[in-house]
């Protein structure tokens, strides 16, 4: 996935860790949907993108992408281990 965002590939990424974690480093481009606020915010998202959900470790991106496909999201990817490992680009503004 880094070498898609390096090469300017425009992918939706989900960020569903809490709005500290998210800035304090996230992938470039990324929204910041955190889990508790999901379900909330669905109308935000549009069925037919592909969207790539990540957190800390891959648990509660997991946990996103399970309601997501419940609510008629086909194409979501959890994006593992997640942040904690990510060793590519990251920005630190919201």
């Amino acid at each position: 996935m880094g070498a898609k965002l390096a090469a300017g590939e425009k992918l939706h990424i989900l960020d569903v860790r809490e709005p500290a974690e998210f800035a304090s480093g996230h992938m470039p481009g990324a929204m910041s949907m955190p889990l508790g606020e999901l379900e909330k915010r669905l109308s935000q998202l549009e069925t037919d993108r592909t969207y790539y959900l990540i957190c800390r470790t891959g648990s509660r991106s997991d946990r996103a992408c399970h309601i997501l496909a419940e609510r008629g999201f086909p194409n979501i990817k959890n994006v593992t281990p997640g942040m904690l490992q990510w060793t590519f680009d990251i920005e630190t503004k919201n």
